[in-house]
């Protein structure tokens, strides 16, 4: 090495030294975190250890520990109402849950000895998010006591926080997802709604009966509200959520001592016909402080309690945003996180069909569902009796919540979603089942004798039974016309219990039904295996242990119009066409089955299903459902699942359900044709 570069390596070394010894920062390696224990005193430690226990005090929010370590003139100055209750405060309005100092550096800018300024960066974890802020401390040597002090401010709070100003957090709010039906009307959305109430004290108590008929409500109600325990006067008690009320109501508000709010609220504009599919919001509940959701909601937020609104509930919910800001000044934006809205849905659903069924079926016990045959998609699900979504998003009270609870109608429960056994309308699928094994065909023909048969002894006392008893020989077309148990019976034993079985399955019974919409999934037996003999001889016409949802039925019935395949049932807008089950049935099968369901209407139902403006085919069942044990009757469902055979744009299935219980000649059958003269007024229906 030459003199000359050892002469600069030395200097460039002098250099350094020299630049190192004239900065006047200093890089503190605290050496801690948040998590020790700071339990000991100053007095204990050396002067260079004692700031850092009191920056251990200040990061882990010990205020109460902290005031013995700060100076005499920050105290008086700000006593424990800052030093403690406004930390605690702050912390409360911020939600935070760790405070961590960092980049921790020591100003060497003073000449003083007796004073150090650090600066760092304060880093929070609140329940808007994480913030950081540039925090500088100033510490005073008390050399009376020998140790550092802190020169505290309420910037040790939070950094630019004084005693003039404060902090502000705002919550920023964002609409909930729209649910739209395939046209893009809207099914639920967020609005503004009025709400009328009493003002106590100005109201007349004795007003009630008035106050009820102006409202619509019962006197009853009215004075349940009014005396509600947590009344005291001049407050505003409310009475009753509405869309709007006409002028000639409102003429009349003060003079009970009402007034109308205007308020946010969920909008269901299609009410009660949409009510089991789109369900309601309502208040968030908690159960207890150790509930997951509180990490979520807040008190006041809503949540979706059932239907659509509660199995999409994390994506039509909006996110919450948060502007955290400081008074005063030019009210600087310490944090900011904008509001998120919910998602938007799409359905496969055509309002209007939906409110025209509804219309028809609404004072009966009774499930209908819609569906388009050749994409699959569903077009209408209706349940009745039916609740109002809007007055339970609103709020309504136990009394009369408890009043739908314990309505024999059960409006509450969802019966499009249940599976039940389907009687007769499940010959088709067995048929389905005997073409594919090989024993019927359209020439096949079978004599049965009397109203009851059974395969041979081993049956013991069990005989399958028909209603309409032909004798001679029949076929197809005349079994489904007539419904004739024993024919389809008889097709099941001919295949053999295994083989039917296994074609069941092929039409994808024991499978959940690919549909974002929860459906129950069909079950042939309850074992999950092929039932006896007898058992499966029942299933034939849709009894023994058979259980299948509408939409599965439906489903497996728009594969006779649309050439044989059975589409996945969605009721999300994006999925159209695609195929659960692929050719299921040849064409001419198909044909065949189409011709006896069009002769069934033109006989068995030409009173109930018939119509002159369409050429209708359909099928129908009835069935035993279980036993009613206070009538001590069976419980009697009936169905009807068809469609337009010149223009089948639609497989329309209805369950009427406790025909026991009626007194009139009410049933699936005539109801299905009611619900298609509303759909056909203005002409055939066509999928928009």
């Amino acid at each position: 090495m030459s003199k000359r570069t050892t002469g600069l390596i030395i200097l460039t070394v002098i250099c350094l030294l020299l630049i190192t010894s004239c900065s006047d920062l200093e890089i503190i390696d605290v050496g801690w975190s948040d998590q020790d224990s700071v339990q000991e005193t100053t007095e204990s430690l050396s002067r260079e250890d004692q700031i850092d226990h009191i920056l251990r005090l200040v990061s882990n929010r010990e205020n109460s520990l902290l005031k013995n370590y700060i100076t005499a003139e920050s105290f008086n100055r700000y006593g424990d109402d800052q030093i403690i209750t406004r930390q605690q405060e702050v912390d409360k309005r911020l939600g935070v849950r760790q405070i961590d100092l960092r980049d921790i550096s020591l100003l060497d800018i003073l000449s003083d000895k007796n004073i150090e300024v650090y600066e760092m960066v304060m880093s929070l974890v609140t329940d808007y998010g994480p913030i950081e802020r540039p925090l500088t401390l100033t510490f005073i040597l008390n050399e009376k006591l020998d140790r550092w002090e802190l020169e505290w401010t309420p910037a040790a709070i939070f950094p630019g926080l004084t005693a003039n100003n404060d902090i502000v957090v705002e919550i920023l709010q964002a609409p909930r997802g729209t649910i739209y039906d395939r046209s893009g009307r809207e099914l639920a959305v967020d609005g503004l709604k009025q709400q009328v109430g009493a003002v106590s004290g100005v109201y007349d108590m004795s007003k009630h009966a008035d106050v009820a008929a102006l409202l619509d409500m019962t006197k009853e109600e009215v004075e349940r509200k009014m005396s509600q325990s947590w009344i005291r006067d001049n407050m505003f008690v409310p009475l009753q959520i509405a869309s709007s009320y006409a002028p000639d109501q409102v003429a009349h508000f003060s003079e009970y001592g009402l007034s109308v709010r205007t308020i946010q609220s969920r909008l269901y504009p299609y009410d009660d016909a949409f009510a089991h599919l789109i369900g309601y919001v309502a208040d968030v509940t908690f159960e207890g402080d150790d509930d997951p959701k509180h990490e979520t909601y807040r008190s006041g937020d809503v949540e979706g309690k059932r239907g659509l609104e509660a199995h999409f509930e994390e994506e039509l919910r909006p996110e919450r945003g948060v502007r955290v800001s400081l008074t005063g000044g030019n009210n600087e934006v310490l944090f900011e996180r904008l509001a998120t809205a919910g998602k938007d849905y799409y359905l496969t659903v055509d309002a209007e069909l939906q409110r025209k069924i509804f219309e028809t079926v609404q004072e009966y016990t009774a499930s209908t569902t819609a569906i388009d045959p050749i994409s699959g998609d569903i077009l209408a699900l209706v349940s009745t009796p039916s609740f109002s979504p809007n007055s339970m998003s609103a709020g309504i009270s136990n009394h009369e919540y408890q009043a739908l609870v314990n309505d024999s109608r059960l409006p509450l429960l969802n019966r499009f979603q249940l599976r039940y056994p389907p009687g007769s309308t499940f010959k088709i699928a067995t048929s389905i089942a005997a073409f594919n094994s090989g024993v019927l065909s359209e020439s096949t023909t079978k004599t049965i004798t009397g109203s009851n048969w059974q395969h041979n002894s081993s049956w013991g006392g069990y005989y399958v039974s028909r209603i309409v008893v032909k004798n001679e020989p029949q076929d197809l077309i005349s079994a489904i016309s007539i419904s004739d148990n024993i024919f389809f019976a008889q097709l099941v034993t001919d295949m053999g219990v295994d083989v039917f079985y296994d074609e069941l399955l092929n039409l994808g019974l024991n499978e959940n039904v690919p549909s974002e919409y929860p459906f129950y999934r069909s079950q042939i037996t309850n074992s999950g295996e092929p039932g006896t003999e007898i058992m499966m001889a029942d299933t034939a016409y849709g009894q023994g242990q058979l259980q299948i949802t509408q939409v599965h039925l439906a489903a497996i019935y728009a594969s006779l119009v649309n050439g044989g395949n059975i589409y996945e049932p969605h009721v999300l807008k994006g999925h159209e066409g695609t195929i659960w089950k692929e050719n299921i049935c040849n064409s001419e099968n198909l044909r065949l089955l189409r011709k006896a369901m069009r002769n069934s209407v033109t006989t068995t139902h030409v009173n109930t299903v018939n119509r002159d403006y369409a050429n209708f085919a359909g099928k129908s069942g009835t069935v035993q459902r279980g036993w009613d044990e206070e009538l001590e009757e069976q419980v009697i469902d009936t169905w009807f699942i068809g469609f337009d055979n010149d223009n089948p744009t639609m497989i329309l299935a209805t369950q009427l359900q406790d025909m026991h219980k009626r007194e009139d000649n009410a049933s699936a059958f005539s109801l299905w044709g009611e619900i298609m003269d509303h759909i056909y007024e203005n002409g055939a229906y066509q999928v928009p």
